[in-house]
């Protein structure tokens, strides 16, 4: 049985019985919490991988704290770095701000492997694209100030939603919840090093090629850079698991991790 509860933090898990595969670890990004992967924990559990999803300190289901806006993309791979030395070293999902960090367990050789789905970039990769920045220079006190904050219905339906059915976004708008200026902040300008040759585990980048808050030529370069595979899921934006369709990527997905575990 995976935990549930490491100190502070909150795991949504599934649990099987008589596990045939690797653990997994999914990491969420900004704005979100664990419940990002609801639909594809049971997926996991099926192919027989015990899952878990990661919420970071502050995000739901806990209570935000005072400390939230000031929180570092370094915080929460700490964060996850406690979950996945729990989990024993297990193969890592991380969507957007997950999957950076997803990248720094790598470096950190916490992880057998890493799935970097609309995955942020590490240093040397710019992230802000044309209509990134018309739609967030609004945010600029926030982020430069270290203070919480959340994009408006609008920017969230036009860059990160873009691709979920409209009669389905509001409810998705509700469960999203603010988050760090700081590690937005530290996104934006390239904060966090990975070099590729501290990356010694395989990975898989994906990524829609109608995402607007991290274009897929931001997933291209991150393919180059750490010489990976390239899925583009087409047809798709930013929030895959909530986009209609994003079955037949989530089996390219287990298959990767099927196929990866026998390097756990």
């Amino acid at each position: 049985m995976l935990p549930r509860a490491i100190g502070p933090l909150r795991l949504d898990t599934v649990d099987v019985d008589n596990p045939r595969g690797a653990p997994v670890l999914c990491l969420h990004g900004l704005f979100a919490g664990s419940w990002v992967f609801e639909r594809f924990l049971p997926q996991l559990a099926a192919r027989g991988h015990p899952a878990a999803a990661l919420s970071f300190r502050d995000h739901s289901p806990s209570p935000a704290g005072p400390a939230l806006g000031g929180h570092r993309i370094a915080d929460y791979a700490d964060d996850a770095a406690e979950a996945a030395r729990a989990l024993g070293r297990p193969i890592v999902v991380g969507h957007s701000l997950g999957g950076l960090v997803a990248l720094m367990l790598a470096q950190r050789e916490l992880v057998a492997g890493a799935i970097l789905l609309s995955s942020a970039p590490p240093r040397g990769i710019a992230v802000v694209s044309t209509p990134l920045a018309a739609r967030m220079w609004r945010y600029l006190p926030a982020l430069l100030r270290s203070r919480p904050f959340k994009p408006n219905d609008a920017d969230l339906d036009a860059l990160v939603l873009n691709r979920v059915v409209p009669a389905e976004r509001g409810a998705l708008r509700a469960r999203l919840s603010a988050d760090s200026g700081r590690a937005a902040r530290d996104a934006a300008i390239g904060a966090v090093r990975v070099r590729p040759r501290d990356v010694r585990v395989p990975l898989l980048v994906v990524s829609g090629d109608d995402d607007r808050f991290v274009p897929l030529g931001v997933a291209a370069r991150i393919a180059r850079r750490f010489h990976a595979p390239l899925q583009v899921a087409k047809g798709h934006g930013h929030f895959l698991f909530a986009e209609p369709g994003w079955e037949p990527q989530a089996r390219v997905m287990l298959d990767w991790i099927d196929a990866n575990q026998v390097r756990a």
